[in-house]
């Protein structure tokens, strides 16, 4: 097998539907055995296009850091390039004005609260979009290859009951912009969505 090269992710996302945070935090625990509170964070990740349409940035604001994110499809989006950069130590507008120098427009907003449980293998977090749909996401951690990633969510995933659940195959950014997109068909919205549609 083929050595995995460095900043991928993958992982697994579905629809929670009516299962409540509370349900889902039940179920996990009695699938580990033992009580375990998730880590809180709320965040506004701002997402950013320019040419490109097999990558985006994600300007992620929340808890105690400030984050950019590039991401590119690689195997659908189960398996994803992602290169995650520290921008805490900088200013809002110096970022935004570094983007806007790069090329790079903003295309809109996701606000959410998220849940996070932290284990050696994979993170698992349950959370909520501010209009109220809630997403249940596994994120494989220590692997070597992408076999053994996939492996790793798919452990999770049977562990979890999440075949009772809706598996999500876009991204965030997919499904946003295929919403904004198709708001925009309906207003008769003729420009760009980073200048009428966010």
């Amino acid at each position: 097998m083929k050595d995995l090269e460095s900043n991928m992710e993958i992982e697994y996302k579905f629809w929670a539907g009516h299962f409540s945070k509370q349900q889902f935090h039940s179920l996990l625990e009695n699938a580990i055995g033992r009580k375990y509170e998730p880590k809180y964070v709320c965040s506004c990740d701002d997402y950013y296009t320019n040419s490109d349409n097999d990558s985006f940035l994600r300007y992620r604001k929340g808890g105690d850091r400030t984050e950019l994110t590039l991401k590119q499809k690689r195997e659908g989006n189960v398996v994803r390039k992602e290169i995650n950069l520290d921008m805490s130590p900088n200013d809002d507008s110096s970022v935004v004005e570094f983007l806007s120098l790069s090329g790079y427009l903003k295309a809109f907003s996701v606000f959410k609260e998220a849940w996070i449980w932290d284990f050696d293998d994979c993170d698992v977090s349950y959370y909520i979009l501010s209009d109220g749909r809630a997403v249940i996401e596994l994120e494989a951690l220590v692997y070597k290859t992408s076999e053994e990633g996939v492996k790793i969510i798919d452990t999770w995933a049977e562990k979890l009951e999440c075949s009772q659940f809706q598996q999500e195959s876009r991204s965030l950014f997919e499904i946003f912009t295929q919403e904004l997109e198709a708001m925009c068909a309906n207003d008769g919205c003729t420009s760009t969505r980073q200048q009428k549609c966010n």
